[in-house]
């Protein structure tokens, strides 16, 4: 059964199970997946009211591209069981002959190479949630604003889980090309990640202080 289509409590069933897969992978596209949501729903309770006409199409775009990095961020936790999967498919070939290791070999390489690039989608497209969260955050319906925070810190974990499982399978890949293309795209995510944590932090830098002080 597809990801999308569990409940969370066999989601998390599975997760806990003595099982290799799903894992932190499929963890991390699933918390981006509940953060692209959480956009979603501050860009509808957003919409439709007269407070906030000057700022509908924005909301709008906010709401549909909460929609639309869910259901691709719930395709990448499927997406990075099947790699897992591919990596442990190539290490059961067989290595009796030295061509029967050769192909091992190019086989358990290129599923590693696909086991990094599942993850890094999810990297690029939690980066795309945090984004429109900043979005709702700043501007949508303040009723609903700690939905938009928790929206975006989901997104960000998420971010984070998915780097570390780009960086574990980086350690077995030995095609230098691939190595450097990875780690330049890396790097600069990363840098757009920090620029876009710093504008949230301007946006909400403490609940405590936002919420809690004013009484």
């Amino acid at each position: 059964m597809r990801t999308g289509e569990q409940s969370i409590a066999a989601f998390c069933d599975q997760l806990a199970a003595a099982t290799p897969a799903p894992g932190g992978g499929a963890a991390a596209a699933v918390a981006g997946a509940m953060g692209a949501s959480l956009v979603s729903m501050v860009g509808g309770l957003t919409r439709g009211r007269e407070k906030f006409q000057a700022v509908e199409e924005e909301m709008a775009a906010a709401q549909e591209a909460g929609r639309r990095e869910r259901d691709v961020l719930l395709a990448l936790a499927d997406e990075d069981q099947a790699a897992f999967n591919q990596v442990m498919a190539a290490f059961a070939l067989p290595k009796s002959t030295p061509e029967e290791k050769a192909e091992r070999q190019r086989a358990v390489q290129a599923a590693y190479q696909e086991a990094t690039r599942t993850p890094l989608e999810t990297m690029r497209h939690c980066l795309a949630v945090m984004r429109h969260a900043l979005a709702v955050v700043e501007k949508g319906n303040q009723n609903a604003v700690s939905d938009g925070c928790v929206g975006f810190l989901l997104a960000d974990a998420a971010f984070e889980g998915a780097l570390w499982n780009v960086a574990i399978n980086l350690g077995s890949i030995k095609d230098g090309a691939f190595l450097q293309e990875v780690l330049g795209e890396v790097a600069r995510m990363r840098r757009e990640r920090e620029e876009v944590q710093q504008a949230f932090r301007g946006l909400a830098p403490d609940p405590v202080t936002r919420f809690l002080k004013q009484q």
